[in-house]
């Protein structure tokens, strides 16, 4: 890895991390399709979801007496089974084809976020288990199981702690499991730990400037920068 190249991972995952640490989510979502422009897809993927997986660890005991549990449980189930699937077309899509996938998904994303025709009427069982199916087919597959959820949450009326606290819990099962479904796919590489070890430093920098800013900076202006760089990103995925 070049000195260009890691500087511009390092300072990529500074911002993913800043985000996971303001929001709870979207990390994912800005690294992953910016590191496949310089890495495989399969290897931002599976190193974006190890950092994802440490950023949990330390989120989590916040979280869990915020986490509202009767709408965790149905979608953290759902989306165990289908990280194992995901993560089994990850490992042999060819990578300009993974690339474009990831950015196409986290387009349309900030399409219905930024045009509000993401709000739905809060729905039963069977939609959430679907909502969670899905989420957890894109985490095993791209590493990005945010857009679903964060869609879904946003119809209810929940508190954003709550939303914030239901984000950490979901994704700290299902990282957990994706991680299990990449090793045993060997998709957990010598590669992936040494671009892993490059930037977890920035990354968890990143992570608690981000939890020291959280209810001190203007969310609705967060909200739009984070947008700003989601469209940038997933375009460039789609066109690089």
């Amino acid at each position: 890895m070049g000195i260009g190249v890691w500087l511009v991972s390092v300072g990529i995952v500074a911002i993913a991390g800043f985000t996971r640490g303001f929001s709870g989510f979207g990390s994912a979502m800005i690294a992953a399709p910016a590191l496949s422009l310089f890495f495989s897809p399969q290897q931002a993927v599976v190193t974006v979801i190890l950092l994802e997986t440490i950023a949990g660890v330390g989120l989590v005991p916040a979280a869990v007496p915020k986490t509202l549990w009767r709408e965790v449980f149905p979608l953290t189930l759902s989306a165990m089974v289908m990280v194992p699937v995901g993560a089994y077309f990850l490992a042999w899509l060819e990578p300009m084809l993974m690339r474009k996938l990831m950015g196409g998904i986290i387009l349309a994303f900030v399409w219905l976020l930024w045009t509000g025709k993401s709000h739905y009427n809060q729905a039963h069982v069977s939609l959430t288990s679907f909502v969670g199916a899905v989420s957890g087919f894109l985490t095993g597959l791209a590493g990005i199981g945010g857009p679903p959820i964060v869609l879904y949450s946003m119809s209810g009326n929940n508190a954003a702690a709550a939303n914030r606290a239901n984000f950490i819990i979901f994704f700290a099962f299902t990282q957990a499991i994706a991680l299990i479904s990449f090793w045993l796919s060997g998709l957990l590489s010598n590669a992936v730990w040494r671009l892993f070890l490059a930037v977890a430093p920035a990354f968890g920098l990143g992570l608690i400037l981000g939890q020291m800013c959280f209810k001190r900076v203007d969310e609705r202006l967060f909200r739009q920068v984070v947008l700003a760089l989601l469209l940038v990103f997933s375009l460039l995925a789609i066109v690089v």
